[in-house]
């Protein structure tokens, strides 16, 4: 007998525990879950169980953004992934679930998986997941790198002993909303990202920025931080739009024009959002930038962030049927 179900409270142990997690993932895992209960990305009644013959087999959870009722991600899945069986317990799964969930699931369902496996989501056999998530229906639609950064011991902002020219900073009380959407639009024209790519061919270059305009205004952040770069001679470079996520604080969304690129303009954006972060209080930063953004990967490097793990980035249409 398969039957899938909310966890109640006394099943959170056994939730962390599956697939035979060690103490120390378990507790990592735990920790996650209050963070994200907290601060309302997760809900108990958003848990799952996928128990066979009585025993647990599989478990998986919803993540948003908080304050919305629409669940956006899958998060800290698992199944047996090596099983031969694991596709069609897979698809059962998430039909049960999806019905479940009825009325609390955006159009699509995103999916994270992570290499090495790393904290908060412990992921492990990532071929087979691979494989199952394909036979599901699952489509990678972006690939990153990683990259993060921590603060040394009393950091108050990067120093920096380099002489430039004179950039000014205009933030976003200071230049409106349609400023900063336009700034999007124009950086995002000649991208490395795979997904704002095809997302300016579906829906159009000025709905692609307001819808990340709007994305970003989901998080946590201060319109002070977002800024837009200026020459002395008042020419637009580009932006910066630093935020701090459910999980951890983050860049965001940073570019320069193109046509004021090659000058080192990214280095000195770069610090400043890294600057912004630490001094509202921030000691951990990350930030992901697609496989084919070179010029931002090394940017990253010469910050003195690390790169930690690779990311691909799944979808899945959860009105198809599976």
């Amino acid at each position: 007998m398969i039957t899938v179900r909310r966890i109640h409270s006394e099943d959170l142990p056994a939730f962390l525990a599956f697939p035979n997690h060690p103490a120390s993932v378990r507790d990592d895992i735990a920790a996650y879950l209050d963070k994200m209960f907290a601060r309302g990305a997760m809900r108990q009644d958003w848990c799952f169980i996928l128990e066979v013959q009585g025993e647990i087999t599989g478990r998986l959870a919803f993540w948003t953004l908080p304050g919305s009722n629409q669940a956006t991600d899958l998060v800290l899945w698992e199944l047996p992934w090596k099983e031969t069986e694991c596709p069609s317990l897979g698809a059962h799964f998430l039909r049960e679930v999806f019905t479940l969930m009825a009325g609390n699931l955006s159009e699509k369902i995103g999916y994270v998986l992570d290499s090495p496996s790393s904290s908060p989501q412990w992921q492990t056999d990532h071929q087979e997941r691979r494989n199952v998530l394909e036979a599901l229906g699952f489509r990678i639609s972006r690939e990153t790198n990683r990259f993060e950064w921590h603060a040394p011991i009393d950091a108050t902002a990067i120093p920096s002993n380099k002489a430039h020219d004179l950039i000014v900073y205009r933030s976003l009380p200071e230049v409106g909303e349609a400023a900063f959407v336009d700034a999007i639009m124009r950086v995002s024209q000649f991208t490395y990202d795979q997904q704002i790519t095809e997302e300016r061919m579906e829906k159009g270059p000025l709905v692609q920025a307001q819808e990340m305009f709007q994305d970003l205004q989901q998080m946590k952040y201060e319109p002070e931080w977002w800024q837009l770069a200026y020459t002395e001679k008042n020419e637009l470079i580009g932006f910066l739009m630093p935020t701090v996520s459910p999980t951890f604080a983050t860049i965001g969304y940073i570019g320069v024009l193109p046509e004021q690129r090659g000058h080192g303009y990214i280095d000195r954006l770069l610090k400043q959002a890294t600057d912004v972060l630490v001094l509202a209080g921030e000691t951990s930063i990350r930030a992901d930038t697609d496989v084919k953004n070179t010029p931002m990967a090394k940017a990253f490097l010469r910050a003195g962030y690390q790169h930690f793990a690779s990311r691909q980035e799944f979808s899945l249409d959860h009105v198809l049927p599976l």
